[in-house]
């Protein structure tokens, strides 16, 4: 089997039915570069030319015609078998990604309340890094996934998503520090400092912002150079005196032995999100969302 994802296929049916990559892409609720990209990285996978360029109207060749009917009649059958397998309400599964670098107390809450209103299903949590997530976010092997932003560029815009958390990012010392008694720490102050991030290939976008944040301060960042996965990794090191860390409130426990400071001016927010896709048909699902929604309007 050639690697042709059933995205591509829904995208070239929508393409011939709305007739232009505008109105495809509107339809779809994503950007025209994506669907443009999509289309042709098929084209590419199956060696063949299904739109013709340089023309004012869109045009499908021949086997553009002939694959964007097959394709229409093939996602009728699955919608058919979708529909079937939903009537015997047998799903009980809900996959959902979680971050292999951060322990987030409302992340684990939500899980353990909806457990509580659906004892019925089966949560399998997949630790994973938000590069990996994305990925199996956008082929639908995991239902829902939990990310920091900014999302990794990956990520397809299509995914639907829930603020769950946001806090200020704070500096992270050792009590002993000699600047931890400091009210505030200002931009000379950081200069002092080196800083444990968690490695940028777990999550290019939310290093860059991170960096971005500590340069709008007017400093330009000591990194230190580590393979830490997680933010207790990170915690421990900073412990040890090697270096100080970026934590927010409410994102992790923090060890006994740490202290967090605001700087001024303050740091940007972090935050998370929920995202699924819209075309996730799992019931549980819903349900899921629901919780988390509900419990937003209680805090």
């Amino acid at each position: 089997m050639r690697r042709i994802s059933l995205r591509q296929l829904i995208y070239l049916v929508e393409l011939k039915r709305c007739g232009g990559f505008g109105r495809a892409a509107q339809a779809l609720a994503i950007s025209q570069p994506t669907l443009s990209h999509q289309i042709a990285q098929l084209e590419a996978t199956l060696g063949v030319i299904l739109v013709e360029r340089g023309t004012r109207l869109l045009r499908l060749t021949a086997r553009g015609e002939l694959l964007a009917g097959r394709a229409s009649r093939i996602l009728g059958l699955l919608d058919e078998t979708i529909d079937l397998l939903d009537s015997h309400d047998d799903k009980k599964e809900l996959r959902i990604g979680i971050p292999s670098y951060m322990s987030y107390p409302a992340v684990t809450e939500l899980l353990a309340s909806f457990r509580e209103v659906a004892r019925d299903a089966q949560l399998f949590l997949v630790e994973m890094t938000a590069e990996q997530m994305s990925d199996k976010l956008n082929e639908g092997e995991i239902d829902a996934g939990f990310l920091s932003l900014p999302t990794p560029d990956r990520l397809l815009d299509e995914m639907i998503s829930l603020p769950i958390w946001e806090a200020p990012y704070l500096i992270c010392l050792p009590k002993r520090h000699p600047l931890a008694g400091k009210p505030a720490l200002h931009a000379k102050d950081l200069e002092q400092l080196d800083i444990v991030l968690a490695p940028r290939e777990y999550h290019r976008a939310h290093y860059d912002h991170q960096l971005e944040a500590l340069r709008a301060l007017g400093i330009v960042p000591r990194i230190v150079h580590a393979d830490v996965a997680t933010t207790q990794s990170q915690m421990a090191l900073t412990a040890a005196g090697v270096g100080a860390c970026l934590l927010s409130e409410g994102a992790n426990p923090i060890l006994r032995e740490l202290v967090l400071k605001k700087t001024e001016p303050a740091l940007c927010n972090h935050r998370l999100a929920l995202f699924w896709s819209p075309a996730n048909r799992n019931a549980l699902l819903e349900r899921f969302v629901a919780e988390a929604r509900l419990r937003l309007q209680r805090q």
